[in-house]
């Protein structure tokens, strides 16, 4: 049996959290490491954005800074995500590890299910979407949450995993937001666009109360399952250490300044 790596390293800043991912995925696409699974968090709560999209029309800065919410760019598309009480995933690899890793939409919908399988284990029966509503989220100035594409992982129509992936021409990241509960007015502050809450769901709106570690390991579990895999626990490498700060300070910035 395969063994992959499991990276569960708490709450970060944003640029470290997304110099982390750049990092893992730039280790997989050298083969310098098996595909790889992380768990995190972040602190302070922090608005991530597509990388074709620009704060000025989607968030209220003034708001943001006030109240210690900052802001970076993801290395993936997608629309504005506010990361508050919510766990978030990535997940690298290259498209050798797996024949359904060549392909995007494969690829989406095989990890989408090691989420779907995880969270089944609460008893909640996740669909994904499998359609697309409306524009490409990175060129609208909606809330990720509040817009559809076909690889959310819903319950009733309201989703409550969104995700985004990017690829180069041996490898991807995807990454993405399980929300565990939401702030309904911080939300409402944030985003400049009005917030369609009717299409959110979370995990506390199903009467669970969430214990991080046991979510993380019903998560581990369905991807194992999914995939025919062991996840084996592990630390970032000095290498990849040094990368994440670098990339960062270069790519991942704080844009509220």
């Amino acid at each position: 049996m395969d063994i992959w790596r499991l990276i569960i390293n708490g709450k970060k800043n944003p640029s470290i959290n997304m110099g982390i991912d750049f990092a893992l995925w730039k280790s997989v696409s050298e083969g310098k490491s098996p595909p790889v699974l992380r768990f995190y968090q972040w602190m302070p709560s922090s608005v991530s954005i597509g990388y074709n999209q620009n704060p000025e029309g989607l968030i209220d800065i003034d708001f943001c800074k006030k109240n210690n919410i900052r802001c970076v760019k993801r290395p993936t598309g997608g629309s504005a995500i506010f990361h508050d009480i919510e766990l978030t995933y990535s997940f690298s690899a290259a498209t050798s590890h797996r024949t359904s890793f060549v392909f995007p939409l494969s690829s989406y919908i095989e990890i989408c299910k090691g989420i779907k399988t995880g969270i089944q284990k609460y008893g909640i029966n996740l669909q994904i979407r499998g359609i697309n509503e409306g524009k490409e989220p990175s060129y609208t100035k909606r809330d990720c949450f509040s817009l559809s594409s076909r690889h959310d992982l819903v319950f009733d129509g309201k989703k409550l995993v969104g995700s985004a992936q990017r690829r180069n021409k041996n490898s991807f990241l995807q990454h993405g937001s399980i929300l565990i509960d939401i702030r309904e007015k911080i939300w409402e502050k944030i985003f400049k666009e009005k917030v369609d809450f009717s299409k959110i769901t979370y995990l506390k709106n199903f009467g669970i109360e969430v214990k991080l570690n046991e979510l993380i390991e019903f998560l581990k579990n369905g991807f194992e399952n999914i995939f025919g895999v062991k996840f084996q626990a592990d630390e970032l490498t000095e290498q990849e250490k040094r990368e994440s700060l670098k990339f960062a300070e270069k790519y991942f910035k704080n844009i509220i300044e």
